[in-house]
């Protein structure tokens, strides 16, 4: 041990003079750039913040339904290492604690240049809807979070007293005063049809920043709410990019079916990125028809614990689909999305 601690000093002392004389012989125009979290992934603008700073959203995020907190913190860490900047959970997935834990630990960028997305129950009272929020912060060790949105129209078993328009007007000014409290930048809705939507705008001082919605190819709109945000001006979010919750034959897969494989082989890609790719070219398409950095069309948000899978899932903006590939991807019937949210 004492040999190999001299050596190992050794070897220590001399890095300073190699490391100079490695630098010695770069051009002189070579240049070192920093680690940073402002990659290549594009974004856009969903809002401002109470302080008038625009909300940024990145049209690739990691997420991590399903997941226990052991696995969300895996998932994570491995997509902060892969460049992601988005992290996408909810109080409802019981795993913020391995969140919070994933950026504590793998975090590599400022706080700014992370987007936390998470939920709250739906069909909560004020009260409860704050306590939700206040211990969404707590388990993610956050003193913000950049969007907050109620996870639900009403509570999972649909109980009537929290299922009705003054339910969701009640829970919705409760995210209203998480918005004007500074502890979520933006607020928004998820599962909301045009009903539920207008339920909220009818008292909102604060417009829905974002509804996420299942949305993949082969859903098309499947309860009929994609008008109604783009009317209202709310960002349209795919969650199930990749079709998770459905049904599906092999032939209809979104990662290995007929028409996401035979789509893919022209671009020398792989099926999923085909089905990732679909969404997020219709979000940069409406991007770029504007002037404001704004999109009608959302993120996506894909769940792996592959890095290899949480590489390619990245590697989605560096090909373009023609119009003939998103002219048949949105013909696709199948596999069809879950209805009922509408009911």
């Amino acid at each position: 041990m004492p040999v190999l601690k001299e050596v190992t000093c050794a070897a220590l002392s001399m890095l300073p003079s190699f490391l100079s004389f490695f630098f010695q012989l770069l051009p002189q125009s070579f240049t070192c750039t920093p680690l940073s979290y402002s990659n290549d992934v594009p974004s856009i603008t969903i809002g401002v913040d109470i302080h008038g700073v625009d909300v940024n959203l990145p049209l690739l995020g990691a997420g991590t339904w399903q997941y226990n907190d052991t696995l969300a913190y895996e998932s994570v860490c491995k997509a902060f290492q892969a460049g992601y900047t988005f992290v996408d959970t909810a109080y409802g997935y019981k795993n913020q604690k391995g969140v919070g834990r994933a950026i504590r630990e793998c975090w590599k960028g400022t706080r700014d240049e992370l987007f936390v997305m998470t939920k709250i129950p739906g069909g909560l009272t004020a009260a409860e809807a704050q306590a939700a929020a206040e211990e969404n912060l707590r388990d993610l060790q956050l003193e913000y979070v950049d969007h907050l949105m109620t996870h639900f129209p009403a509570d999972w078993e649909i109980t009537p007293s929290r299922s009705s328009r003054e339910a969701r007007q009640e829970e919705w000014w409760a995210l209203e005063n998480e918005y004007y409290s500074g502890k979520a930048r933006s607020i928004g809705i998820s599962h909301y049809c045009p009903q539920h939507i207008d339920d909220v705008l009818e008292v909102a001082t604060v417009l829905p920043s974002v509804n996420q919605v299942e949305y993949h190819v082969g859903s098309g709109d499947a309860d009929h709410v994609m008008n109604k945000c783009k009317e209202a001006g709310i960002t349209f979010m795919s969650f199930s990019p990749l079709c998770g919750p459905c049904e599906y034959t092999s032939n209809d897969s979104l990662i290995d079916g007929e028409l996401v494989t035979e789509i893919s082989k022209k671009h020398n890609v792989s099926g999923a990125q085909v089905s990732l790719r679909f969404i997020v070219q219709q979000a940069l398409a409406n991007k770029a028809s504007r002037d404001d950095n704004r999109s009608f069309m959302g993120s996506v948000i894909p769940k792996t614990n592959n890095i290899d899978h949480i590489r390619s899932n990245r590697d989605i903006f560096s090909f373009t689909l023609d119009p003939e590939d998103m002219e048949r991807l949105h013909s696709a019937q199948q596999p069809a999305a879950e209805l009922g949210d509408c009911e």
